[in-house]
């Protein structure tokens, strides 16, 4: 996994979310969206637009396409390897 990568998606992450960056920092690949950090739909949805703008990605599309347990266990790792296709 592209620990670069990680790192960019956590700071993407912090912006959408408004958290600090100790927040920030203890983001892995390993880190589930909804579970370990416990993203709100908005919150997705505008680091899903800040995926978009940087990178191309439709993170949003995705998820939707996803069943529920598949989006329990979305991991920031599913979204590096996701943006790195």
């Amino acid at each position: 996994m592209d620990s670069v990568l990680v790192r960019e998606l956590a700071g993407l992450l912090r912006a959408a979310t408004g958290e600090d960056e100790g927040w920030a920092a203890a983001i892995t690949a390993a880190s589930r969206l909804e579970d370990d950090l416990g993203l709100e739909s908005g919150e997705l949805a505008a680091w899903g637009e800040a995926v978009r703008a940087r990178y191309g990605v439709d993170v949003v599309g995705h998820v939707a396409g996803l069943d529920l347990d598949q989006i329990i266990t979305l991991t920031v790792g599913d979204v590096a390897a996701l943006v790195s296709r």
